[in-house]
């Protein structure tokens, strides 16, 4: 029995499973505005349609809750703070760090993020695309802000050779994808920066940053796209995703995972390895396979839990990495909803917030996800008159107790990675 059966089992289980708390749900996605004109002048500029404004990712550091909106179309703010007040639509999101750096026309600000990370010193780490639509309008480049006095503490641009697939140079569009920092203060850091457009990762190391590309482990798998009548329309901007620097408790040597967007294919890479620019890469991957079963976001916690988002499944699944990938030890541990509709909130962005001092245990870490009425491969536009999105969250002890996701005895530390079922592919 493999995965797809696991994942059959795990959505038919759906009525024993544990809820989230909802912390915010929006019909439409509104803002704190400087003054009472600025909104109708923005809408009137065809800058804000409450309609069309949406959300692609969260990050909870401390008591804030951020939120990015890429600029797939024109937006007001690409990068949000939940603020204390609340509007029509739900609680207004405040632009970060301020309004002035999203009305800049002269790339002094943020122009267009996608997904958001945290490190060990509670630090929000961004990259802005530097793309509105499919027009690149500024540079990439990374920031790194200090949520409590939300000063800058880093700001490095992204050369447009890295930003783009070195032979097709219209293709591009990077978004954040696993931060790792080592040091009392997080001085060592590794950054990996995937790239669904173009096809590569960019991987930053606080000092220089380089690309790899691979046009065949980070390019979506097309044939699997059609078999699981997944959508046709702009199935070439799926690609690598769901990046993870896996812990210690995986396998003997730390590895790199992650799979394209459109894709049930699972692969891995040592970490030391990617660290090397231009070096060799001895690429792995997984028997798992998952169906229909689109994984739109994963995150990994410390203690060794992996939890899926499904892209058509109202519902996220586990899966503990003492186990091998690709036996049926996952399984579904809890579904979320948005009141009155159980079956229609599916997964846009999940995250995990560690506990004091970072502790690896179950019972302080929290899973954090963001949810939509539409999937994601659907969400182009909203109807403002229905609850559209919400974020919600739950103890990961809480959530995998009594599941085959609960702590393991620490028996198999010592495998390799082949021992997980992961074979070394010819990418």
């Amino acid at each position: 029995m493999n995965l797809i059966l696991t994942g059959i089992l795990a959505f038919a289980a759906w009525t024993s499973a544990v809820e989230l708390d909802t912390v915010y749900t929006w019909k439409y996605l509104d803002y704190v505005w400087p003054n009472d004109s600025s909104k109708e002048d923005a809408i009137s500029a065809g800058q804000y349609n409450a309609s069309t404004t949406i959300p692609a990712d969260l990050q909870p550091i401390g008591d804030y809750v951020f939120v990015s909106i890429p600029r797939k179309a024109n937006n007001p703010a690409s990068l949000v703070k939940v603020s204390n007040e609340t509007g029509d639509g739900g609680p207004l999101l405040e632009p970060y760090p301020s309004w002035d750096w999203h009305t800049s026309d002269d790339c002094s600000g943020i122009t267009s993020v996608s997904r958001l990370a945290t490190d060990d010193c509670d630090r929000l780490w961004i990259v802005d695309s530097g793309k509105i639509g499919t027009e690149q309008v500024c540079d990439a480049q990374i920031i790194v802000f200090d949520p409590e006095t939300d000063e800058v503490l880093l700001r490095e641009e992204i050369p447009s050779t890295l930003a783009h697939h070195s032979t097709n140079t219209s293709r591009g569009r990077l978004e954040i994808q696993a931060v790792q920092t080592e040091g009392d203060s997080c001085e060592n850091v590794t950054v990996l920066i995937g790239d669904p457009e173009g096809y590569g990762v960019v991987v930053y190391n606080g000092d220089n940053m380089w690309r790899v590309e691979n046009d065949v482990i980070f390019s979506p798998n097309l044939t699997q796209a059609t078999a699981s009548q997944l959508p046709q329309v702009e199935t070439d901007n799926y690609g690598v995703s769901n990046i993870d620097i896996m812990p210690p408790s995986f396998v003997e040597e730390i590895y790199v995972t992650l799979n394209p967007l459109l894709s049930n294919d699972y692969f891995a890479v040592r970490l030391s390895e990617l660290m090397v620019e231009d070096g060799d890469l001895t690429w792995y991957k997984s028997n798992y396979t998952s169906g229909t079963n689109v994984v739109v976001s994963r995150v990994m916690t410390k203690s060794g839990v992996l939890i899926d988002g499904h892209a058509y499944w109202p519902n996220c699944s586990c899966w503990n990495d003492r186990y091998p990938t690709s036996v049926p030890e996952g399984q579904n541990v809890t579904w979320t909803n948005i009141t009155g509709n159980p079956y229609e909130t599916y997964t846009i962005g999940t995250k995990i917030r560690e506990g004091p001092d970072g502790e690896t245990d179950f019972s302080d870490e929290e899973y954090w996800q963001l949810t939509s009425l539409q999937t994601i491969f659907n969400l182009r536009s909203v109807d403002v008159d229905v609850v559209n999105f919400a974020i919600s969250y739950g103890n990961v002890g809480y959530l995998i107790d009594g599941t085959v996701c609960d702590l393991l005895d620490p028996q198999s530390y010592n495998r390799t990675i082949e021992d997980t079922y992961m074979f070394e592919f010819d990418g």
